[in-house]
């Protein structure tokens, strides 16, 4: 196998609010009103006044201002969002601030009081519906000052919500390879390109990262026992355990959407072929028998079939089984195909694809009409796509800069980001669930 496949409105927005229930009381005695969009737009223009400091403290201060700063990112990098920023006289009354972000265009209004005692923070939004006043929602959020950035990505998560009915995408995390150290470890940070954390130290080649469900576990291949062995990283207890190790390669594991099987490439045999196998290792169905090399599996958001990678035509091509290894058939494509990942919405597959004497580019199959599109465009290598959890942004590898760096887009193709300044290479990104608080 190639080292690819290893490491490979109108501006406005028509409101509509309505009441889904009036029982369910915030700390603040406020009902629980919901918001829906009319999707006729693409961004909601949202008004942030800045945030207030409870005890006008200098530390609670600088608490605010750094909240806000974060909650205004992710409303932007959520793509949802236009941000109007002025804000109206001190003195102006509540009535004459929602004719003044009216007049400036805006839709909704967020503001947010801030609180620091000891090492405990606070904050309390709310967010308005600027043509009615009505409070659309308001919560209090407190956790250890460190944990600031998560304390944002909670309210920027709960706004996005409140617009769209699905959750926001701010606490979810990218883990990737690096090389950094001379070895390839595994690596963490958040969506965002913060809190960038090694997690192995190995000293050896760390390959093909993916997340479990649950977020709590990472699976990856590694040569820590001079064999391509299947491990698993709980990184809730911060303890590693070897899930398969049969002489050979274990490699390309993904979880299924219940996170009880994984599916994988072993070697038993003169050809690599894919199994299913269960967390602990054993071997529940052999998925695939032939003479030609299976790998790269990922599910389907239903866990009924897989997408994979065979090189049964002569060159490593998409195609789809049924999870019981049936109804096997090829998505037709004109190049080397490598590394598909299934929406999470279930209609598209994100993959690479070369041409002849081309680098690899990203392109979307829409499943219900097969129509492919290319989704970067001779920039170099563009390798190992995965799906944001709302399967609306794709993380990536590519080599645009002279070394390989972690890039993430949205799925038209549109903008793109280096997801931070990380020394060393970085290979085979992989986007985690949302991760809640524990």
């Amino acid at each position: 196998m190639n080292s690819n496949i290893e490491i490979r409105a109108i501006k406005k927005i028509f409101f509509v609010l309505f009441v889904l229930c009036v029982c369910k009381v915030f700390a603040y005695a406020q009902s629980d009103v919901y918001l829906s969009l009319s999707a006729i737009g693409k961004r909601s223009d949202i008004a942030i006044e800045t945030f207030v400091s409870g005890d006008r403290s200098l530390e609670t201060l600088k608490a605010s201002r750094l909240l806000q700063e974060i909650v205004e990112n992710d409303l932007i990098l959520s793509r949802y969002f236009n941000i109007i920023k002025g804000d109206p006289e001190v003195k102006m009354t509540f009535k004459n601030r929602l004719v003044f972000w009216d007049q400036k265009g805006a839709t909704a209004l967020l503001t947010a009081t801030v609180k620091l005692e000891k090492n405990m923070l606070t904050i309390i939004p709310k967010l308005y519906d600027v043509i009615t006043g009505e409070v659309i929602w308001q919560h209090s959020y407190s956790i250890e000052v460190t944990d600031y950035r998560l304390l944002a990505h909670e309210v920027s998560d709960e706004v996005v919500r409140r617009f769209t009915g699905e959750d926001g995408i701010a606490r979810s995390k990218i883990v990737f390879i690096n090389n950094s150290t001379r070895f390839k470890e595994l690596y963490v940070i958040d969506y965002d390109g913060h809190n960038l954390r090694r997690l192995t130290k190995d000293n050896k080649l760390n390959v093909l990262p993916k997340w479990a469900p649950s977020g709590e576990q990472v699976i990856y291949t590694s040569y820590l026992y001079d064999n391509p062995d299947l491990f698993s990283l709980d990184l809730i207890k911060n303890r590693r355990s070897v899930i398969s190790k049969y002489q050979g390669l274990n490699a390309a594991g993904a979880y299924s959407p219940d996170g009880e099987r994984i599916a994988l490439t072993l070697s038993r045999g003169r050809f690599p072929n894919l199994f299913l196998i269960n967390r602990t290792g054993e071997i529940l169905r052999r998925m695939t028998d032939g003479t030609y090399i299976d790998t790269s599996p990922s599910f389907a958001p239903n866990g009924q079939e897989i997408v994979f990678i065979s090189d049964r035509p002569g060159y490593p091509q998409l195609y789809i089984m049924n999870v019981d290894g049936g109804n096997i058939r090829r998505l037709t494509t004109n190049g080397h195909c490598d590394s598909p990942a299934w929406s999470p919405r279930g209609d598209k597959i994100v993959f690479t694809m070369r041409q002849p004497r081309g680098n690899y580019d990203l392109y979307v199959y829409d499943l219900p009409t097969s129509k492919i599109t290319k989704i970067t465009n001779n920039q170099r290598n563009n390798e190992n796509p995965t799906w944001s959890p709302d399967g609306r942004f794709v993380t990536f590898a590519s080599s645009r800069s002279g070394k390989s760096e972690i890039y993430i887009m949205a799925i038209d193709g549109s903008g793109t980001r280096k997801l931070a300044e990380i020394p060393g290479s970085s290979y085979s990104p992989a986007w985690s669930p949302v991760l809640k608080r524990r």
